[in-house]
């Protein structure tokens, strides 16, 4: 299991800035006979050592720009090259903070449920404008290619938001054009500036009349689910502080879940689902640092009984015994 530079192991919300509890987590991994080995990325050593064929549990990070996130890939990166088997895979890895490659995910999945969602990622302002999705008049949601908790996601509604918010959004700045154009001064030479606005967004399409979300954490064959009311005024639920872990759920929710995670090859992962009008929406998914609340907070969990029953089962949260068990059972299915 590698640790980070704060000997720290994914999120915990027991308070602000708890993560898991590694030694815990080494006693349940010792209960079950495993030994749970703990290094730094920082003391990988890939010329002393081969980590072929060994499982290796990770976490990404959310630091400020995720430098320390951009570190961590090239160790992942290299250790899958390795013939390490990673925990989750590579790609749900790059696939957090990332909605531009989270979407391609989507694209590429062959699951019919998860394609009512449509995004396309821009890489610049520019391929933004040369597309359609930039004038047609149904109104569509942007989303910056990092962040989370529905940080500077937008409506957009009317032909100025389409333009005014994407190029704001996607906002940078090059010396090289004033370069290029100095050099064009002086030889005459043509050329083409580059773009000033090239940080990657996502457009998607909007689905209108939803009073909030389902947030569902799967851990093997339990599911903790909260629902997350949208903010005053606002058709964003992720941050919105309303939550409801007795709200009644829809028929089908949990089966909806279920076909997707079990598609994924993943042992653990967060779903956030909508609904209306009997269909469902899976507007995100992670597949690490899922963000605890939900399960540590829940005084019960959804189970599916033999005869395709769902039911609540109660029992004091455990996030480190969630977290063995389901480890375990994912390494077991390839024994």
């Amino acid at each position: 299991m590698l640790l980070d530079y704060r000997d720290q192991f994914s999120f915990s919300t027991r308070y602000r800035g708890a993560c898991v509890d590694v030694d815990k987590l080494k006693k349940y991994f010792g209960d079950a006979g495993y030994e749970l080995i703990t290094k730094h990325f920082f003391e990988i050593d890939f010329r002393k050592e081969n980590y072929k064929n060994t499982w290796v549990i990770y976490q990404s990070s959310e630091d400020p720009d995720l430098l320390y996130k951009d570190y961590i890939e090239d160790v992942i990166l290299a250790l899958e090259l390795q013939g390490a088997k990673l925990i989750p895979n590579f790609h749900y890895f790059r696939a957090h903070h990332n909605k531009v490659f989270m979407e391609l995910l989507r694209d590429i999945l062959q699951i019919n449920e998860v394609k009512n969602i449509v995004s396309k990622g821009f890489g610049t302002f520019e391929e933004y404008f040369k597309s359609r999705l930039s004038k047609t008049t149904d109104p569509m949601v942007l989303k910056p290619g990092l962040g989370t908790r529905s940080f500077r996601v937008k409506l957009l509604d009317t032909f100025s938001k389409k333009e005014k918010y994407p190029y704001k959004i996607s906002r940078t700045f090059t010396f090289n054009n004033l370069k290029l154009l100095i050099s064009k001064i002086k030889t005459g030479k043509p050329f083409t500036p580059m773009s000033n606005n090239r940080r990657k967004f996502i457009i998607q399409n909007f689905v209108p009349d939803l009073s909030g979300d389902y947030r569902i954490l799967a851990y093997g064959d339990k599911y903790y689910v909260v629902f997350r009311g949208n903010r005053d005024n606002d058709f964003r639920a992720s941050g919105s502080g309303k939550l409801n872990f007795e709200v009644k759920l829809p028929g089908g929710l949990l089966d909806y879940a279920k076909r997707i995670y079990t598609q994924f090859d993943t042992p653990f992962m967060s779903l956030d689902i909508g609904y209306k009008n009997g269909e469902f929406y899976l507007f995100e998914f992670q597949c690490l640092c899922l963000g605890q609340y939900t399960l540590e907070k829940s005084k019960f969990y959804y189970r599916q009984t033999s005869d395709g029953l769902w039911g609540r089962k109660y029992e004091i949260p455990d996030l480190e015994r969630e977290i063995s068990l389901t480890v375990l059972g994912y390494i077991k299915k390839y024994k």
